[in-house]
């Protein structure tokens, strides 16, 4: 899987479907006036880093080392726009990432991941065919039960491709009983990692980090540094840029029969183009009859669909 960067909670509500409920809203003035220095804006020290991971049982052992301080000051620093903009963004996915990794008893920081691997874009596609909000590569995401074809991608599917890329995940800790190798292996394949404890007689990610590419060195750098900002933006007066209210507040509803988006445009009264940017795992807008079910994210606005 691929890489990129930038996340924030919501209120998740379980009936026939799964309602997604933003806590804020779309602008970024409702904040409380808070006196900011410049250091503390830009800079965190290292005891404040690790007491702050500590504090929200990070489900690794952290150093602030060299990368993974370059990472935290480009986040809060450098690049604070786009670090707003994706803690906006993820509004709309964070719901169904924690839902599943509660499902999954995995730790609550991989909802981080796809945060660094499509900046919360469930089209994303990389230069080497890696694709979606979890980046899977097309035999990748078959091998996890993802439908690709013609009409269909679900590497594109928000909901499918999380339960792909959590189960993934969780079959790589599996193997290596280590998160950070883990979370190396999703980035550079299991292969380059068994190749590296080989070569380094040794098992942990420290002991095999020079045998591995350099992007996947960062790779875990920056799955750190993401993790600490994304939960602590706020000591670094950092101001989430929330996208419209139509992707913010949303439910997934599961449907069994064919649909197309037109229809549930028309059905809910929503705008076509916003049902499209929802779902965009159905490349010519059709949603094909299931057994199992397809999901579909849909603003909760609008009026109840009537095909199900």
């Amino acid at each position: 899987m691929n890489i990129l960067k930038g996340i924030m909670p919501l209120l998740l509500i379980m009936n026939s479907s799964l309602s997604i409920k933003a806590n804020t809203t779309t602008t970024t003035n409702s904040f409380p006036t808070t006196s900011f220095s410049e250091s503390s804006k830009t800079k965190v020290s290292k005891t404040a880093f690790v007491e702050r991971l500590e504090r929200r049982s990070f489900s690794m052992d952290v150093t602030y080392n060299k990368d993974v301080k370059k990472f935290v000051k480009r986040y809060i620093s450098k690049d604070r726009t786009g670090t707003e903009l994706l803690l906006g963004r993820q509004t709309t996915f964070l719901p169904i990432f924690e839902k599943y990794i509660e499902e999954l008893q995995l730790p609550r920081e991989l909802k981080n991941l796809p945060i660094i691997e499509s900046a919360l874009n469930p089209n994303a596609e990389s230069q080497v065919g890696a694709k979606g909000l979890w980046q899977f590569m097309p035999s990748t995401g078959r091998m996890y039960g993802l439908t690709i074809n013609d009409y269909v991608d679900e590497r594109c599917d928000p909901v499918k491709s999380t339960i792909a890329g959590l189960s993934y995940l969780k079959d790589l800790y599996a193997k290596y009983g280590d998160w950070k190798l883990a979370i190396a292996s999703n980035n550079c394949g299991p292969g380059r990692v068994d190749r590296a404890i080989r070569k380094a007689d040794k098992s942990s990610f420290e002991g095999i980090k020079k045998y591995l590419p350099k992007e996947t060195q960062e790779y875990v750098a920056k799955f750190i540094a993401t993790s600490y900002v994304m939960d602590n933006y706020f000591f670094h007066d950092l101001r989430p840029i929330y996208p419209e209210y139509t992707l913010q507040f949303v439910k997934v509803v599961k449907v069994y029969k064919r649909i197309t988006l037109k229809q549930i445009s028309k059905q809910t009264g929503m705008n076509l183009q916003i049902i499209q940017k929802l779902n965009p795992s159905y490349r010519k807008g059709i949603i094909p009859p299931s057994a199992d079910g397809n999901f579909i994210i849909i603003p909760i606005f609008g009026e109840e669909l009537s095909i199900r």
